[in-house]
């Protein structure tokens, strides 16, 4: 073996004095057949693995056995709390299957998968209006185990888990402009005018109370955590600031929070924050965040792969619905219990707080 080399099959082999087949058979922890595999050459070629400090290459074994033992998890950006959790989930539960997570970030899931490198795997970046997916497809006809949450994809050869937040949004919206008419919006991208997209549910909330688009009252994140901290204190030293935000996710409705306390404004008293998602962060948080979501979906979408790949699920696929809702907390009500009395635009901008 050359300085420096990583060990390799072929040298450990030679280190116990045995042949290739023998080692791999040894490695792989296979018993019963036709092939005896003596304990003491056992034990010589596991001591030659130890002084060696071979390592199976475990994408190899596995495309030789058909299995990797390996779960994908597909996600947009680890600074999102919802993808961040369901990375979460995964570390967590998947071992206890005997499967362990590989986290892949935007589209690399999708080589990864179809090279074969993990059994199955956990879509969570699939924009919001998808309604079918070739690579998705592919992977169905090849029998892959896959779970994606998605609002729109319907089950063909795999399973989804569906998200429903029309009516938690309209919930959180109504309570807003029940009690404010200036409400500014922080939403993830500026390709938000999509028929499903959370920031249409912001616009749609205002115009079932009568309360035109102020586009001044609008920022864009960008998927950025220091793009939704400084949205946020562009809105809230306008003239005539929010006295309200809805952030389309978590993390943006976090940033406000943080803006708010650097500008020495008082939550819930002086500005209401809602967000959406129902993240563990803003639960978590101080005080803790009033959102829209589901209740916590992760395990439950974990579980259905796992349910997959172990056969449990019809060959074709189910759909299991995740209703949203709006959960009041810190952000909006005050630590009585009580709805805080926020003023609305015209006390605000007089600067009566």
């Amino acid at each position: 073996m050359a300085r420096g080399s990583k060990p390799t099959i072929r040298d450990v082999a030679e280190r116990a004095s045995v042949s290739l087949t023998t080692v791999s058979y040894v490695l792989s922890g296979r018993s019963g057949g036709t092939t005896r595999i003596s304990q003491p050459t056992q034990d010589r070629v596991l001591a030659a693995v130890s002084e060696l400090g071979y390592v199976p290459n475990q994408a190899a074994r596995g495309m030789r056995r058909g299995r990797t033992d390996l779960v994908a998890v597909a996600i947009g950006d680890l600074e999102w709390p919802w993808d961040r959790a369901l990375a979460t989930a995964a570390a967590r539960i998947l071992p206890g299957y005997g499967y362990q997570p590989v986290i892949l970030l935007g589209q690399a899931w999708r080589q990864f998968m179809l090279s074969g490198g993990a059994d199955g795997v956990i879509l969570g970046f699939i924009p919001e209006d998808r309604l079918e997916d070739e690579t998705m497809t592919e992977l169905a006809r090849r029998g892959v185990a896959q779970v994606v949450i998605s609002e729109t994809m319907q089950p063909a050869g795999f399973d989804v888990l569906a998200p429903e937040p029309q009516g938690g949004i309209e919930e959180g919206m109504d309570f807003l402009t029940h009690h404010h008419t200036r409400i500014g919006c922080i939403r993830r991208t500026e390709l938000a005018d999509r028929p499903l997209s959370r920031y249409r549910r912001y616009v749609a909330g205002l115009d079932r109370a009568g309360i035109p688009v102020d586009e001044a009252l609008v920022r864009t994140s960008h998927h950025r955590r220091d793009r939704a901290y400084q949205a946020a204190l562009e809105l809230l030293q306008l003239p005539e600031r929010p006295t309200a935000i809805f952030a389309t996710d978590d993390m943006e409705a976090l940033q406000a929070v943080r803006a708010a306390y650097r500008l020495g404004l008082r939550i819930p008293e002086d500005v209401q924050i809602v967000g959406v998602g129902n993240s563990t962060e803003g639960q978590e948080a101080d005080p803790a965040l009033s959102t829209v979501g589901p209740d916590p979906i992760f395990e439950q979408v974990v579980t259905m792969l796992v349910e997959r790949l172990e056969g449990k699920t019809p060959p074709e696929g189910v759909r299991v619905p995740a209703p949203w809702k709006l959960l009041l907390r810190g952000t909006t009500v005050q630590s009585d219990g009580a709805t805080s009395p926020v003023p609305d635009s015209a006390d605000a901008a007089s600067g009566v707080l």
